[in-house]
């Protein structure tokens, strides 16, 4: 499998990176510290890379903020006390990156602090600075690593980072003392002006085997010894490091979340169902088969997350079907409308979600319009294992995916409004035994009546199995402790986390507020969580929750 496929520009010309003007004095806009938590790579990776804002004053020891913790080793220390990340940055990564677009907020690389006044090009290595009443100098450019591939899901973001020149940049502590937001920033002295770093990151990482050019890096007193070591290196032996293992990690370090596939074939199947099939862009030499029950998460232009059955298919090509829903929030009516044959979309990891219980003698599958979609491939599993089984399909007129259906034989059954036909629901359950399992998707009212129905006849309420595609949002009240913020917020019946939150000032991302995409997530510290949705993997479901459908259990404790 491919590390990247993208293709930067062309890079700057080196000598355009040298002897900015000196910036003049401005505030400092925030002051930010974190701390090591399981939050990346579905909950197996630890990172400090989520910072809060800090109250004023801090004090600013040797080492930094005392309150600022390191996963990895080689971060932190003299060399890399603060970390200083320039805000307007986030704009060219939205336009860059649309589909992540709501993940790029100041804050979001792990920087300490941030301003728009200052970068990587108008900064040099050396440069003394006075914050507040501390001193720092900037010691070196930000090495960045895989982690910031799962930070913004992008399976190359650490590469991009470093090739565009936008890392940032750490300083070490010259004259400790306190820092508040606010504070001015001013230039104290340059004593290498020619040595932005920019031009020291262009050799660094792009132009990494100009010998003339390292040996007068290696000779500025101030630069770091991480990186200052790196040149070393490359000069004693003659050869660049490999630098993937840094930006891609190895294993299950490597972001695997999302990936791209593209659209290869769109048909119309009804007047208002299509069915899409895409395929991997980079090659899957193992692909595996699409589980029972499985869905995957789309992004569509921007920030827009959601959530569709698998109908079937492997890892490297499978197969959607989609209903335009008249009510759209913008889902299906993007990829009805907008997409076409050849586009390449950002696509999740194939989740299954509404499995099979393999277990039971007989299944009982009732669906209904586009509910179809949650059976295809688990009426397929079912046929292939010669277990028993019937599925009762309602539609308003034209049955989508036909020939797919029809190949089930006498197993299925077909209720056609337009033709009178219509479900009898209590002939069919009534042949449920305890060995039986039920299944159904569709409207609502289906639903409500397959479950209704079942509760008649003493079916097991662990034997009907439900597959929704609006989440309920309310419930019982509870209440949410907010850790850091020293806020406790009530939250109400009909009233999701996610309104509660933002009705006490908490910026909470979110995109599809049904439970489909996983923006809204917030880390859990504490409390029982009831989790509603599909935006979670099991794994994540530990420590974080869906703000916008799921719900605490009495009294919860959030880590925000």
């Amino acid at each position: 499998m491919a590390l990247s496929n993208w293709i930067p520009p062309p890079p700057p010309d080196p000598n355009t990176l040298k002897n900015p003007a000196p910036f003049a004095p401005f505030p400092l806009g925030q002051l930010r510290a974190g701390k090591v938590k399981k939050t990346l790579g579905n909950g197996k990776i630890e990172t400090a890379i989520y910072k809060s804002p800090l109250p004023g004053p801090i004090e600013i020891c040797e080492t930094g903020i005392p309150t600022d913790e390191h996963a990895f080793h080689g971060h932190g220390g003299r060399d890399k006390a603060l970390l200083h990340y320039c805000k307007s940055h986030y704009d060219e990564w939205k336009k860059e990156l649309p589909a992540s677009e709501h993940l790029f907020k100041p804050g979001a690389f792990g920087e300490n602090m941030f301003n728009e006044e200052v970068n990587e090009e108008t900064i040099c290595i050396g440069d003394r600075l006075a914050i507040g009443n501390i001193i720092v100098e900037v010691s070196e450019p930000r090495g960045p690593c895989y982690k910031l591939n799962h930070r913004f899901e992008v399976k190359d973001m650490a590469k991009r980072t470093q090739t565009l020149l936008r890392a940032g940049w750490m300083y070490r502590i010259i004259k400790t003392g306190t820092v508040s937001a606010g504070d001015m920033i001013s230039l104290l002295e340059r004593p290498h002006p020619e040595w932005t770093v920019a031009r020291v990151m262009y050799y660094l990482f792009i132009e990494t085997e100009n010998v003339e050019m390292m040996k007068e890096i290696v000779k500025l007193r101030q630069l770091g010894w991480d990186i200052k070591g790196k040149f070393q290196k490359r000069l004693d032996k003659g050869v660049t490091e490999d630098q993937n293992g840094r930006m891609f990690g190895t294993g299950d370090e490597q972001m695997d979340t999302w990936n791209e596939y593209r659209l290869v074939e769109k048909r119309r199947e009804t007047s208002n169902v299509a069915a899409f099939v895409f395929e991997a862009v980079e090659d899957i030499a193992d692909p595996v088969p699409v589980e029972p029950g499985s869905h995957v998460r789309l992004k569509l232009g921007g920030k827009l997350v959601r959530a569709y059955s698998v109908i079937g298919g492997t890892s490297k090509r499978f197969e959607l079907g989609i209903a335009l829903e008249p009510t759209s929030r913008g889902g299906s009516k993007y990829l009805h409308e907008q997409t076409q044959v050849g586009d390449v979309l950002t696509v999740g990891r194939i989740t299954a979600s509404f499995p099979l219980a393999k277990d039971a003698d007989q299944h009982i599958i009732i669906a209904g319009g586009i509910g179809i979609t949650a059976f295809l491939t688990a009426i397929q599993y079912l046929q292939d294992a010669k277990q028993n089984f019937s599925l009762h399909y309602a539609v308003a007129e034209t049955v989508p995916f036909a020939s797919q259906i029809t190949a089930f034989g006498s197993s299925v059954k077909i209720y056609n409004k337009s033709l009178g036909q219509r479900l009898d629901l209590s002939a069919i359950i009534s042949k449920a035994d305890l060995q039986t399992h039920i299944y159904t998707c569709g409207p609502s009212r289906l639903m409500d009546a397959v479950q209704a129905t079942a509760t008649s006849y003493g079916i097991p309420e662990s034997s009907v199995h439900i597959e929704a595609f609006t989440v309920t949002t309310s419930g019982d009240p509870f209440t949410a402790e907010l850790k850091q913020s020293k806020k406790t917020v009530e939250v109400g019946a009909t009233q999701s986390l996610l309104d509660a939150l933002k009705a006490v000032g908490m910026d909470i991302d979110s995109s599809c507020e049904v439970g489909n995409c996983g923006t809204c997530r917030v880390d859990v510290c504490g409390g029982r969580v009831e989790h509603r949705g599909t935006g979670l993997l099991d794994e994540e479901k530990t420590g974080t929750m869906l703000s916008c459908v799921s719900r605490g259990v009495g009294r919860i404790v959030l880590n925000i």
